[in-house]
């Protein structure tokens, strides 16, 4: 069996932010304890125990919506089902709003290696509009807290095109994680998914967002500071220090297998993507009446696979190797894309270095037209 990365998705949140489409509930009480304990049962009656695993990443939500003890056990309980590297790299996501000193020695404690700050801003103003529940002094508190665990990959997570942001806005969010010098930052333009409150404010004309142009100066504002301070952009939102790349998310970009655990968690094996039930409850209920827990699942293969592995791995600056492809999947992908990578060459899209193909600085703009032609 292939090695995989592991995936926990933990559901909850302290509150639901008007812009957040992920699987995410603000719930409390006795559901937290039945979900703990369903979460504990469905890794125990994992089929595929026992297999090596590389990476594991806690997400949510807010994983850290747990006490430390809670989080620190579930990885115990996956480290005697699965035979994970002593170096794997093991990631928490945690929000600046839900963490204390004891609670991140704990963690890291336990094993947890790589802490995911889930910032946005450090504007009071648009911390506000995004109903982040965190000030910009407790990411500060925070960081200090992490440090003195001794966490030594710090990744922050920042967004922007936010309503209302202004260049300068968004320069001076960048201009203060960068002097906390993490070891990784993810840089994500907002998106307004359907059935967010962000979403329904815009089609109602209730949300001012900045102009595309704007917008394309933010992008390329985060490149230019990020390179200045050393870091290297290695996806289209992802920038890390040498040596600090995400690795978990790499699995996911280069189409390789992982196994999730929790509601609404995707894994992916042998050809196969599935994905649990999402809804906390439910997912409790078919654990304890031992039914599946499968909400929906898709067997890919041929073509379809060729597809979707060059779309994740064009996220990546380095590209797809086309020919490493061919020998993946046993079919002839470099004379089957040749009229599509022509044409998105003579655009000036993507660049081809032998076998290799890979988004030009205006590509990176333009992926999803790029990954359309694709398929």
């Amino acid at each position: 069996m292939r090695a995989v990365g592991l995936y926990v998705h933990i559901p909850f949140c302290h509150h639901k932010c008007g812009y957040c489409d992920f699987n995410s509930y603000a719930l409390s009480g006795e559901i937290v304890s039945a979900f703990v304990d369903a979460l504990h049962r469905e890794i125990a009656y994992c089929p595929y125990a026992g297999i090596r695993a590389t990476t594991v990443f806690f997400g949510g939500g807010t994983p850290t919506f747990l006490d430390g003890k809670t989080l620190a056990d579930i990885l115990e309980h996956l480290h005697q089902q699965f035979a994970i590297d002593a170096d794997a790299e093991i990631t928490i996501e945690a929000n600046p709003g839900s963490v204390d000193r004891e609670q991140l020695r704990i963690l890291r404690q336990a094993g947890f290696n790589r802490l995911s700050f889930g910032v946005q801003s450090f504007d009071t103003e648009e911390l506000k509009r995004m109903e982040r529940i965190h000030s910009p002094d407790e990411v500060l508190q925070g960081v200090c807290w992490a440090r003195e665990a001794g966490f030594e990959n710090l990744n922050l997570d920042l967004i922007f095109a936010l309503p209302e942001q202004t260049l300068e806005r968004w320069e001076s969010n960048l201009r203060q994680a960068l002097s906390l010098h993490p070891e990784h930052l993810s840089l994500y333009a907002l998106m307004l998914e359907p059935n967010t409150r962000f979403y329904h404010l815009y089609q109602k004309g209730k949300l001012r967002l900045p102009d595309e142009e704007t917008q394309v100066a933010m992008f390329r504002l985060a490149q230019h500071l990020t390179r200045e301070a050393g870091y290297r952009q290695y996806e289209i939102s992802n920038y890390a220090l040498p040596g600090y790349e995400c690795r978990h998310n790499q699995i996911y970009w280069h189409n390789l297998p992982y196994l999730g655990f929790g509601p609404g968690a995707v894994s992916f094996y042998e050809g196969k993507r599935w994905m649990n039930i999402k809804h906390p409850r439910e997912y409790v209920r078919r654990v304890q009446a031992g039914e599946s827990l499968e909400l929906e699942s898709e067997q890919l293969a041929g073509w379809d696979s060729v597809a979707e592995t060059i779309l994740l791995g064009l996220r990546m600056i380095e590209g797809v190797d086309l020919a490493q492809l061919e020998q993946r999947y046993g079919l002839p992908v470099q004379a089957h894309y040749r009229p599509v990578i022509e044409t998105m060459v003579a655009q000036g899209w993507l660049i081809q270095e032998g076998s290799r193909i890979r988004l030009t600085d205006e590509g990176l703009l333009w992926h999803s037209e790029v990954a359309m032609a694709f398929l």
